[in-house]
């Protein structure tokens, strides 16, 4: 995990099915900030052309914890309303709903 350096995942859904990504990483200044780049992939597990969105995550301590805070940006008013019509909000939602658990 570096600038330029690149990640691929997939998120399965309630089905079952599984939809891949990558994400490029912009910056990194462990266990502090992270900024990355994060789009759809293809079978293949290249980048699709579908719009992608800019994110940076930032942890700070806070009362015996830690506060997580996650900023995405997207290219155009036409790439939010894409991507969140595919649920994207819906997604992230139960995402970041998991973080305690895997944290714990």
């Amino acid at each position: 995990m570096a600038p330029g350096g690149r990640a691929a995942y997939y998120m399965t859904g309630p089905e079952g099915e599984k939809h891949g990504g990558w994400w490029r990483f912009l910056a990194v200044d462990a266990p502090h900030r992270l900024e990355f780049e994060d789009g759809f992939a293809g079978p293949d597990g290249e980048p699709a052309d579908m719009p992608t969105t800019r994110t940076v995550v930032t942890l700070e301590p806070l009362d015996g914890g830690t506060r997580m805070t996650t900023v995405g940006t997207f290219g155009s008013l036409e790439a939010m309303e894409q991507l969140m019509a595919m649920g994207m909000e819906d997604g992230m939602r139960l995402a970041m709903g998991q973080i305690d658990a895997l944290l714990s």
